[in-house]
């Protein structure tokens, strides 16, 4: 080799040598800045914020009110679909079993939803889930109300998460919300408005979302809304999956029946004639089925016309809940899910 030839070898290499040198040092930067980040993060935790305070009220109204009982129950579970949707007292009459409505808000997702019925669920429980449908399509991204109540209530619940999931959670954190956190001007529960403890019965069912009280804003809110889009965005290896999984065998580990039914949700024609829309409403039941899981009910048979809902989608009026508690009631005795569960007391 000429000697030219080997001082340009030599010249490459150098470079080379330089370049990585630099990968590993922006890398370990990056490293290090991540990590101070996160200390932040985590160093604000458990202190309360104002914003997540009714949601920490009603669960804790809740979850009172269901560790008193000694006996057999049944436990609703899901959203708020569940809080403004369901008529836990016919539930009560309908099955002779008491019944606890479990529904506070699905923005605080599917594992902190789990997580916290976990607290009041005891051997010989029903479980009965009318999950909203954006919780089956759960891919491990946290939206802001759910790191808001994780870092504000449940610090601990952060490490239960996946890996995946706490590194979103301390990525997706605002330095707003931060600065909410270490202000912690939460502790002082919510005494008006509509959401609430004091808006919530004893059973955790809401109080006073009757047709009347809409007025012209809630009405133009409802105006406003436009379909959902759950059968493009689902996919089958959703991380729902894997919560759901692990939380009906920790029932089952327990004699724990679990039950899922369908949410109720205002009807649009697209999630009858667009393909993809159709597709997921006609075989979410079969999804949860090849699991080996009951699902009780025909989705579109919970879909109602806007008059129906008080201010969203999800959330009926007060007389429209009765009506859907009755198709439940219908549904679950003609699949004797319920009597099953009551015969075995």
């Amino acid at each position: 080799m000429s000697l030219r030839g080997f001082s340009r070898g030599n010249l490459n290499d150098g470079k080379d040598r330089g370049k990585m040198k630099f990968f590993i040092r922006f890398f370990i930067t990056l490293v290090v800045l991540f990590l101070l980040w996160s200390g932040v993060v985590l160093g604000q935790g458990q202190r309360a914020t104002q914003t997540s305070q009714w949601v920490f009220d009603v669960y804790e109204k809740k979850k009172a009110y269901a560790q008193s009982i000694d006996e057999k129950k049944i436990v609703i579970l899901s959203g708020s679909n569940a809080l403004f949707g369901i008529n836990s007292k016919m539930l009560e009459d309908a099955f002779g079993v008491k019944v606890v409505n479990y529904g506070v808000n699905a923005g605080v997702l599917l594992p902190y939803m789990l997580y916290k019925s976990k607290e009041i669920i005891k051997p010989k429980d029903v479980v009965i889930l009318p999950l909203e449908y954006h919780v089956y399509t759960y891919d491990g991204t946290p939206n802001t109300q759910m790191i808001d109540t994780i870092f504000s209530r449940d610090i601990d619940f952060f490490y239960a998460l996946t890996p995946k999931e706490q590194f979103l959670t301390v990525w997706n954190i605002t330095l707003e919300r931060i600065l909410a956190g270490y202000e912690a001007k939460g502790g002082t529960p919510v005494n008006s408005g509509l959401y609430g403890a004091h808006n919530v019965d004893a059973r955790g069912d809401q109080i006073g979302a009757t047709a009347a009280a809409k007025n012209e804003y809630i009405e133009k809110e409802l105006d406003a809304l436009v379909p959902n889009n759950y059968g493009k965005i689902y996919k089958k290896d959703a991380l729902t999956w894997y919560y759901l999984e692990e939380f009906v065998s920790w029932c089952d580990a327990r004699d724990v029946k679990v039950v899922f039914m369908p949410t109720t949700m205002l009807f649009f024609d697209v999630y009858k004639k667009d393909s993809k829309e159709r597709w997921f409403y006609e075989n979410i039941a079969k999804e949860v089925e090849a699991k080996g899981w009951s699902f009780v009910g025909e989705p579109y048979e919970y879909m109602y016309t806007k008059e129906h809902y008080f201010n969203t989608d999800f959330h009926l009026t007060s007389e429209a809940r009765n009506m859907r508690t009755k198709q439940m009631i219908a549904d679950l005795a003609a699949s004797g899910e319920i009597a099953t569960a009551k015969a075995s007391q």
